[in-house]
């Protein structure tokens, strides 16, 4: 009976033991757990608060990886390489990557993170092996991609670039065409280098289709064009440019006038430019219309032309072309000091007349505090010709 009772009561002590042995260990893990969340939210404000110094040191004190703490590392990896210290934050997430005990999704991102270490430390080739290898597996694939769209951009390799951007618009739904039209015309402009005209040319047929309205492609055609000696399919194609984008006009004037030069179609061109200032406005084929009406018909006419297209869209680069045309024998022109008056005004009317010397924000009125930067006593008035 006594030794029945003794066994008894060794048992009970293990088992009181061990539960008390248990609650300790429960008690000590809470803590522990406790401690941890409070120094990771503690580490999150000052990312929060914009002091990274501090964040840099909590989260260091909490150097152990493991599945709990992977995020924090992430972070802070990302916190490094946002200060430009890189080579830390190619250490960090090295670290990560070699632990075993890590699910996919968070080797996963780490991987992603050390491939923006080495772009942003310039090692392209190890970004890029990294970026393949997570496209290859299908995992976080549409970031891998636009990293390495990136990657191709800056290297300018444009096939891949181009094959990159196609897997992303398949993979993601998002319209790639107009960046897909330029690489294709980034491959013309080689193959026009080495005078492989009829490469160059497939490659802006396959940039048209990615982009219709391409008015690059348009204008690489037109040139082909005109080193083929294919004047009325050049002409053709700046015509069409304007018609789709007059703000492309000051920028084929030039060539569409040796065109027609050389197409013998001058007649041709002087009727397109007096359409073109009508409908636009524009002050460089006015000032073309004037060169030509000068050449035809004298000085006096290509200043009355002028001043009347000035008297309805007043230019400064239309009143320095009337005042050189008076100083070479031009007549006085009635409405000049009109004209002048009025470009002067427009002039005043976009000019700012106060700006904040501390960032630079401009307007027509004084502030005491500066709308943007909030800093006050540091409006002064602009100075110089259009200034005080």
């Amino acid at each position: 009976m006594i030794e029945a009772l003794w066994l008894l009561s060794v048992i009970a002590a293990a088992w009181a033991g061990g539960w008390v042995a248990r609650n300790m260990s429960r008690r000590g893990e809470r803590k522990r757990n406790r401690m941890f969340s409070r120094r990771y939210f503690q580490g999150l404000n000052y990312l929060l608060s914009e002091q990274p110094d501090k964040a840099i040191q909590v989260f260091l004190e909490m150097a152990e990886v493991n599945k709990d703490t992977v995020e924090t590392h992430l972070a802070l990896g990302s916190l490094f390489r946002r200060r430009g210290e890189v080579d830390r934050a190619i250490r960090l997430h090295q670290n990560i990557i070699s632990k075993q005990h890590l699910d996919e999704g968070q080797r996963t991102k780490a991987l992603l993170e050390l491939g923006e270490d080495y772009m942003r430390a310039g090692l392209f080739d190890r970004a890029e092996r990294l970026f393949s290898e997570l496209t290859q597996r299908g995992t976080h694939a549409p970031s891998a991609l636009r990293h390495l769209l990136d990657i191709y951009q800056q290297e300018k390799d444009w096939t891949k670039a181009l094959e990159m951007a196609e897997q992303l618009e398949s993979l993601t739904g998002e319209r790639m065409g107009v960046v897909m039209a330029h690489f294709c015309c980034e491959l013309a402009a080689v193959s026009f280098r080495e005078e492989a005209f009829e490469a160059a040319r497939k490659h802006l047929r396959t940039a048209r289709q990615h982009d219709p309205q391409s008015i690059r492609a348009r204008m690489m055609l037109a040139r082909i064009a005109r080193r083929q000696a294919r004047d009325d399919e050049a002409l053709k194609l700046y015509e069409e440019i304007v018609d789709m984008d007059s703000d492309f006009l000051p920028q084929i004037l030039d060539d569409y006038l040796e065109c027609a030069d050389s197409a013998g179609e001058q007649e041709r061109a002087e009727g397109q430019l007096r359409d073109w200032c009508a409908r636009h406005h524009s002050i460089s084929v006015i000032l073309k219309l004037t060169a030509m009406i000068q050449a035809d018909e004298g000085v006096d006419a290509a200043a009355q032309f002028l001043a009347d297209q000035l008297s309805k869209n007043p230019s400064v680069r239309g009143l320095d072309r009337l005042i050189e045309l008076k100083l070479n024998g031009g007549p006085e022109i009635e409405s000049g000091d009109e004209i002048l008056r009025a470009v002067a005004q427009r002039l005043l009317a976009r000019q700012p007349t106060h700006r904040c010397a501390h960032c630079g924000y401009s307007g027509h009125t004084h502030y005491w505090q500066c709308p943007s930067c909030k800093q006050w006593g540091t409006t002064r008035v602009i100075h110089g010709v259009l200034g005080d």
